[in-house]
């Protein structure tokens, strides 16, 4: 009886649920990404559909995968995504939140937004209100970016998605919005040299950083839900306008 019931537990936390893979070449689903041959030779698998190995970022460095998720790889997402451990990726996002509140409340956004939430009271209990309320609004924007997503896919893309990653739709869409989002650590040198940076020449830089967030979501969305690109850059370009308008 009491075997049942740890088993029916596990169950229900998912230990006895084994893990699922995917090609990171072709998206197709996979059962492990190696091999042990021996205690020290490991043999990635290839993939059944295309006959490519499986995952070859699991003998890459750190620093490679980084590279390649700049160069928006669809691979080095898909191993992101689905084939590695996304525990950290929420600490990541956080850290973005901050960093977009805190560009927002010392008004680097100026050229984009009429929004102002920085007082010069004299009180610094008082002055610090509008980070916090900066951070609320993007943390706010964000998660409506991620409902508009969600919403806009179901409604232009009919078919249902993530049955066959081993991870639901709803879960790898936040982790690719979040994914997406690690662009905007390109808003670091406009903090560092606000001051020394014409007002046209900051504009372009965040337009080229909004334009790199919006075609990295372009080609997450595109590996999460299996549309072509063009149908992503639709659903990703409504999301994003009906979230800022």
């Amino acid at each position: 009886m009491k075997q049942k019931l740890q088993h029916y537990f596990n169950l229900l936390r998912g230990q006895n649920k084994p893990q699922q893979y995917v090609c990171i070449n072709c998206g197709s689903p996979v059962q492990e990404l190696y091999k042990r041959i021996s205690s020290t030779v490991l043999k990635i698998t290839e993939c059944e559909k295309c006959n490519h190995p499986a995952d070859k970022y699991i003998e890459f460095e750190v620093l490679i995968i980084l590279i390649d998720l700049v160069l928006l790889s669809k691979p080095a997402y898909r191993h992101i995504l689905y084939n590695s451990d996304c525990k950290n990726l929420w600490k990541i996002g956080i850290i973005l939140v901050l960093l977009e509140a805190y560009c927002l409340w010392t008004e680097a956004f100026s050229r984009f937004t009429n929004v102002r939430y920085r007082s010069d009271h004299a009180d610094p209990f008082l002055a610090e209100k509008g980070f916090y309320v900066s951070l609320a609004h993007i943390f706010i924007g964000t998660i409506l970016l991620y409902l508009f997503l969600y919403l806009f896919t179901r409604i232009l893309h009919r078919v249902d998605v993530g049955h066959d990653t081993g991870k639901p739709y709803p879960m790898a869409l936040l982790h690719g919005v979040v994914l997406a989002s690690i662009g905007k650590f390109f808003f670091i040198p406009i903090i560092i040299w606000k001051q020394n940076t014409s007002d046209p020449g900051m504009a372009i830089h965040i337009s080229l950083v909004v334009a790199y967030f919006v075609i990295s979501l372009t080609q997450i969305h595109s590996v999460i839900s299996g549309c072509t690109r063009t149908r992503s850059a639709v659903i990703v370009l409504l999301a994003f306008i009906v979230k800022t308008y």
